[in-house]
């Protein structure tokens, strides 16, 4: 921030239960001072807004202000607080950050391609974040975009340009805002959404790249003229080197008419990363991975329409069974089922659902069961128009189950013109049992098995071992029950008596089905848990072979990998992990830390920033997901957020305080924090409750700060002993 013009000086004096310092910047919509909340002690920004007079719209934006300060993005500024002083000044207080607008660094000169780009990625994203709360910003320009350490992206004032544009706070004529950035339709004084923001990036993106905006005149007027009538020179005209692609999404972000422009910003941040992975294929995104898809699909959950409203488990299982089958296809794209499950219980129109996951069809439908008969309907739809492309309703009895869930999946598949083909010629998955009432049972199984959490394994292990008793060859059911028990150890330090279980379930799936990648995949991991490393690997690396999408052999094969300190290996397999599902917030977390340790800065970040968006999906779904809190408040306190960070870890802490993954953890975040003495009482805790392992610790880089202290080479060398 800039210090323009001089005011009224505040410093020394004090505001509510602020104090105030320095002035560190001012302009057209007040001044900015460097200030202490000395209820909690911590360093604040104090913007104070120019005077309004008009009660009612003062009143009005002290509601959006509050508004936009419940936003929670590593890419929003932080508002703490929004107030009045006693004669009705509008005052913000906001967090502090260490570091520079983009406008003082874009005055340097034009930046190279990847930090551009990468500054536009952030910036799309915390808009997005906005938009999906139905907050517009309205003034994005370099001016309103801080960059601190490590180049992370803050946005501030969002809420400020409403303000200054109603009429009642603006001179009859006047232009508020900066014509330079601002959109024809906010120009024309025309409705506005989500794309008028998406136009002012790419006026911001196209400066980075450029130097210096696209539109430009020696008056306002002459700048409103050009925003409105003028083309915008294309960049490689400017600069040579500008790839082709790149320039085409900076200019289909500068298209007048709004509808030509990208329709949300979700979706320019998506070209975006997709144009950055090509400038470097190690930088994995949460776009579709670089393969040649045909075409792409997303398998919405299932909506009950029994009379008890009690089929959820078999809604989510047979959509699960069909996502599968159907991302056996190699010419396929499949949105994992995370993403679309987000879907579920949500009126969402279609174009929304293909959008936000990025696919061209999406299948949805219902289930109704009355007794053993049950009906299933299904229709296949056209994300670009809304077109039907194909409608089905099925009645049978549960028996024939199995037999349903195929056939809409070939159905499907010729729908749209491509082969499903079964893995080395094998059935579908669910056709390993027979008996309905343990399909059943597996099914619920899973559905608490998705959920990732001690008393959820608990439920799916019940649920399986049913299933057992009900068909004792079941092998996916005994692949579960080795599932649920290695994650039970491997989270939440469930005895050697899981272990041992673990080890004989999945030996007794391979010896039912030695060709079920399930199998192969617990097995791995049943061994990983024992601590049989080679043969884990062994098993790990068959799963892959027999079904390369399968996601836990990856993210296990990663694990095995870093808990040897092969970290580009362990980085090779998070990767892999990611791509195969985009909203595994564990990998991006463990890639993240994998890039760090092998000093790879750049991307370490930007897998950060992919934990954080899996991470708020998740929790959307799951809010106790006590993993998902700690795994990113660590990586908020990495990113400069300690606010955010400690409110995630108390969240988290407050659910599952007496979980010892979960006060590891909090010890990682602890550490980000700097508040170090808590961070190992945290780490003795899960200790004594046996969940902390000795070769993780000594790998971890979210540890090094902790590694001169006594305390923690204490609790290393009792753990290794």
């Amino acid at each position: 921030m800039s210090v323009e013009t001089a005011a009224p000086s505040r410093v020394g004096t004090k505001i509510s239960h602020y104090e105030i310092h320095e002035l560190i910047g001012s302009g057209g919509m007040g001044v900015v001072y460097r200030a202490t909340d000395l209820r909690l002690e911590r360093r604040v920004a104090l913007k104070f807004l120019r005077p309004v007079s008009d009660l009612a719209v003062r009143q009005r934006f002290l509601r959006e202000a509050r508004a936009a300060s419940s936003l929670d993005h590593p890419n929003v500024c932080t508002i703490f607080e929004v107030d009045e002083t006693g004669d009705g000044e509008v005052f913000i207080a906001m967090a502090y950050y260490e570091g520079e607008t983009l406008d003082r660094l874009i005055a340097r000169g034009p930046l190279d391609i990847p930090r551009a780009v990468a500054i536009a990625v952030q910036a799309g994203r915390g808009l997005a974040a906005a938009h999906e709360e139905l907050i517009l910003h309205r003034d994005v320009k370099p001016g309103n975009l801080m960059l601190t350490k490590g180049d992370t992206v803050k946005i501030l004032d969002f809420g400020v340009a409403k303000l200054l544009a109603d009429p009642r706070t603006t001179a009859r004529g006047q232009v508020v805002g900066t014509p330079v950035y601002m959109s024809p339709e906010q120009l024309c004084d025309q409705p506005v959404d989500q794309r008028c923001d998406v136009w002012s990036l790419g006026v911001v993106l196209y400066e980075m790249l450029a130097g210096a905006p696209p539109f430009r005149g020696e008056t306002a007027a002459s700048v409103i003229q050009a925003v409105l009538n003028d083309p915008p020179v294309r960049l490689p005209a400017i600069r040579a080197g500008i790839p082709e692609r790149l320039d085409r999404i900076v200019q289909t972000a500068l298209a007048k008419n709004p509808r030509a422009r990208f329709e949300r910003m979700d979706a320019m941040v998506r070209e975006l990363l997709e144009f950055r992975s090509l400038l470097d294929t190690g930088v994995v995104t949460a776009s579709l991975p670089a393969r040649p898809f045909r075409t792409s699909i997303a398998v919405l959950p299932l909506t009950d329409m029994s009379p008890e409203r009690d089929q959820g488990y078999l809604c989510d299982g047979i959509a699960e069974e069909i996502l599968c089958a159907l991302a056996r296809v190699p010419e396929l794209y499949v949105a994992s089922r995370t993403s679309a499950f987000q879907f579920k219980d949500r009126a969402a129109d279609i174009r929304e659902v293909g959008a936000r996951l990025n696919v061209d069809h999406v299948l949805e439908g219902s289930v109704r069961r009355a007794g053993d008969r049950v009906r299933i309907s299904a229709q296949l739809v056209s994300v670009a128009n809304g077109y039907r492309l194909w409608y089905e309703r099925f009645e049978r009895d549960m028996k024939d189950i199995f037999a349903v869930e195929d056939e809409i999946a070939e159905q499907i598949a010729h729908a749209l013109k491509v082969t499903l083909g079964a893995v080395d010629g094998r059935p579908g998955a669910a056709a390993s049992t027979t008996a309905a009432e343990a399909y059943e049972l597996f099914l619920q199984g899973r559905q608490f098995f998705h959920q990732h959490r001690r008393k959820a394994f608990e439920i799916a292990l019940q649920s399986f071992s049913r299933a057992i008793e009900l068909d004792p060859r079941y092998a996916r059911a005994y692949a579960g029950i080795a599932d649920c028990l290695s994650f039970l150890h491997l989270y939440f330090r469930k005895g050697p008596e899981a272990v041992k279980a673990a080890d004989a379930a999945s030996a007794k799936a391979l010896e039912l089905d030695p060709d079920l990648p399930d199998a192969h995949a617990a097995r791995g991991l049943a061994l990983f848990v024992r601590g049989d490393l080679p043969e884990a690997e062994r098993h790990l690396a068959r799963a892959i072979e027999l079904d390369p999408r399968l996601y836990h052999p990856h993210y296990i094969s990663g694990r095995v990998a870093f808990s040897q300190g092969r970290v580009a290996e362990a980085a090779d397999h998070f990767r892999k992990a990611c791509s195969i599902v985009s909203d595994a917030y564990d990998s991006w977390y463990l890639l993240g830390m994998c890039w760090r340790r092998l000093g790879e800065t750049e991307k370490a970040r930007s897998a950060s920033l992919e934990c954080i968006e899996a991470v708020k999906l998740r929790v959307r779904s799951h809010p106790d997901d006590t993993r998902a809190w700690t795994m990113g408040a660590a990586v908020l306190a990495e990113l400069g957020e300690p606010d955010r960070a400690a409110d995630w870890v108390a969240r988290a802490l407050a659910v599952d305080a007496d979980e010892p993954i979960i006060e590891y953890n909090a010890a990682c975040v602890y550490v980000g924090l700097g508040r170090h003495d808590e961070a190992i009482s945290c780490l003795e805790a899960s200790l004594g409750q046996g969940g902390l392992s000795a070769d993780w610790a000594t790998n971890d880089p979210d540890l090094d700060p902790l590694r001169s202290h006594p305390r923690f080479q204490a609790l290393l060398a009792k753990v290794s002993g």
